[in-house]
């Protein structure tokens, strides 16, 4: 009997054990279309967003284009940099990280961006913005106007993350320079034209501790090439004449069209009455190699007027008017020469 029960013991433990198997089997797999069922769901709402994100970003881009804004984000403990349109610019002109975009700075405009930058991540500005020019490998200059705060702080207030856009504004500063040339200069010759020398002059006459010196500059008989070969001819005789006083003018000094035939330039770096009367004596000597023009003789020269003076008492109008009266002296004495006079200490 004794074995008779322990048989049918060990039976009903066995079935236990195997439909407690089968339980855990069938919960298994019953988890298995649970987490199966849940991953699906997981990834379709995954493609759900990734599709919205794509939507987004194509809204983005097409309420952007035309405006020239690259948007920006900045992870400031890792330095990491993200510009999420590209707008003109191409996959890697935009620098991924702080310190490859702080290396393309333009060595004069990085103290002021990064003054600006860093001054809003320590708190002292409300927001970061900075125009500056990068530096391309192949020396191509590229103007931003960039502008940013920061969007994120960890719970001691320290910044985490900063976002900003910035424009391409190489165009406009394009546009300004031209625009500045052409207030300065004159449209002939491209050289200085009266009012600008005059406030380069007087800036820097102000400075100068040593002599200086303006010369005045007319050329002989000018209207009658103009008279006998046409305007047209004198023009490019006026371009010749300029482009030659370009080459023998110091690189220092400056030089400037006043109008019609007249020239000026002036000198305050290692002027001497010797060195003033060495560089009129080269224009007399080369404005007599002007013999021929369009395969017309011509017959031309120059009356030069040099006014000489010590130090910062003197004032442009009166270096001016003392130029042009001795090259007036130099025209009544025959022409093609020159005349010095030196201004009185004040």
């Amino acid at each position: 009997m004794r074995a008779v029960k322990k048989d049918v013991v060990a039976m009903v433990s066995a079935r236990q054990a195997e439909e407690q198997e089968m339980l855990l089997m069938d919960s298994q797999s019953e988890t298995t279309r649970v987490s199966a069922r849940e991953l699906a769901a997981l990834r379709s709402q995954l493609a759900q967003l990734q599709q919205e994100n794509r939507l987004l970003h194509e809204k983005l881009n097409a309420a952007l284009d035309g405006t020239g804004l690259c948007l920006w984000q900045g992870m400031i403990p890792s330095g990491e940099l993200t510009v999420f349109n590209l707008q003109n610019f191409e996959h890697g002109q935009m620098a991924p990280h702080f310190e490859l975009w702080r290396a393309k700075l333009h060595p004069a405009d990085a103290t002021a961006a990064l003054d600006s930058y860093l001054g809003h991540l320590n708190g002292k500005y409300p927001f970061y913005e900075a125009e500056y020019r990068t530096l391309s490998p192949d020396g191509s200059v590229t103007w931003l106007w960039d502008r940013g705060r920061i969007i994120e702080r960890d719970a001691h207030g320290l910044p985490l993350r900063i976002m900003g856009a910035h424009v391409d504004i190489t165009q406009r500063k394009e546009y300004e320079l031209r625009l500045a040339q052409q207030v300065q200069t004159e449209p002939l010759t491209g050289l200085y034209n009266r009012q600008a020398f005059s406030e380069a002059s007087q800036w820097r006459m102000a400075q100068v501790q040593d002599a200086a010196a303006l010369l005045f500059i007319d050329l002989d008989d000018f209207k009658a090439v103009n008279d006998s070969l046409g305007h047209s001819c004198g023009d490019r005789l006026l371009l010749r004449v300029a482009d030659w006083l370009r080459h023998v003018t110091p690189p220092s000094g400056l030089l400037a069209r006043m109008g019609g035939d007249e020239f000026v330039i002036y000198l305050d770096q290692q002027v001497s009455e010797a060195t003033v009367r060495q560089l009129a004596g080269q224009l007399l000597a080369h404005s007599a190699d002007y013999q021929e023009l369009d395969g017309q003789p011509i017959q031309i020269g120059m009356s030069i007027g040099v006014a000489l003076w010590q130090g910062n008492g003197v004032g442009y109008d009166q270096a001016l008017d003392c130029a042009d009266r001795a090259m007036y002296q130099a025209k009544q004495l025959g022409k093609h020469g020159y005349q010095l006079s030196w201004l009185p200490a004040p």
